[in-house]
């Protein structure tokens, strides 16, 4: 597996919660998970909003693409999910994946109608967030390596911040061009593969949510290709969109606690 922190090899739409992370309305379920309280977060952690995003952008890289990760449909606790990844190409063993207008080859979405589409074709997180979740999850006690994919990613990315992107951006990659469609929120299944109950709050809280785009010019991905960003209208940019969202989802999660 894959140690973002130490660079091994790896082994391995209309409410505000967008399609790819809703669970399905005939199975609703909590933000927070019963098993998961029982372990609170211990008072000496800091909030997870008092990170070092500024840190994590300096120096910054040439944005670049660094894995490529798919999975498929599997039980999920109570419901279904694929939002484990593996990855099927890396920067230390590049690969040609083919990428159509609703994403990648061998990449599949659960409770497809709600999850995935056009407009979240693939989901691209910085991989500078990592260590982030890493010290999160290590103060609770959870040392597990974070391999690509580990959040749900499809694109594993290096110097492009949430800061840096905008709705409307056009990302070229080789022959591809995708186009940034919004932040990713996410719910109970982000709770449940980070292991702890607040997790998507802190997502929420610290800005580290990462982006979806749609695919503009289908065309084949390769890990270590450089990532060129072709500015949009720049009206908000993803942290901003997410800041300006966040006392409406703070107050969606406390629905489902």
């Amino acid at each position: 597996m894959h140690d973002l922190s130490r660079g091994s090899d790896p082994n391995s739409k209309s409410d505000l919660y967008p399609a790819s992370d809703r669970c399905p309305a005939s199975d609703r379920c909590p933000a927070s998970d019963r098993c998961l309280e029982s372990d609170p977060r211990p008072e000496s952690i800091p909030r997870p909003d008092q990170g070092t995003r500024q840190s994590e952008s300096s120096p910054t890289p040439s944005p670049r693409l660094l894995a490529i990760c798919a999975g498929k449909v599997k039980p999920y606790r109570h419901l279904k999910s694929a939002m484990i990844k593996s990855v099927i190409g890396s920067i230390e063993s590049p690969t040609h994946v083919a990428l159509g207008r609703l994403g990648l080859s061998g990449d599949e979405q659960a409770e497809v109608g709600l999850h995935g589409g056009l407009d979240q074709a693939v989901y691209m997180y910085p991989v500078e967030h990592m260590a982030f979740w890493q010290e999160q999850r290590g103060l609770l006690g959870m040392n597990e390596a974070m391999s690509y994919g580990f959040v749900g990613e499809n694109l594993s990315v290096e110097g492009l911040l949430e800061d840096d992107v905008s709705v409307g951006d056009r990302l070229s990659i080789g022959d591809v061009l995708l186009q940034v469609t919004g932040p990713r929120i996410p719910c109970v299944k982000f709770n449940w593969r980070m292991g702890y109950a607040k997790a998507s709050k802190h997502m929420i809280q610290s800005g580290r949510c990462g982006w979806y785009c749609s695919v503009l010019q289908t065309g084949a991905l390769v890990p270590g290709a450089s990532i060129h960003l072709l500015p949009g209208r720049k009206l908000m940019n993803i942290a901003d969109q997410l800041r300006l969202q966040q006392k409406h989802i703070d107050r969606q999660l406390e629905l489902f606690q």
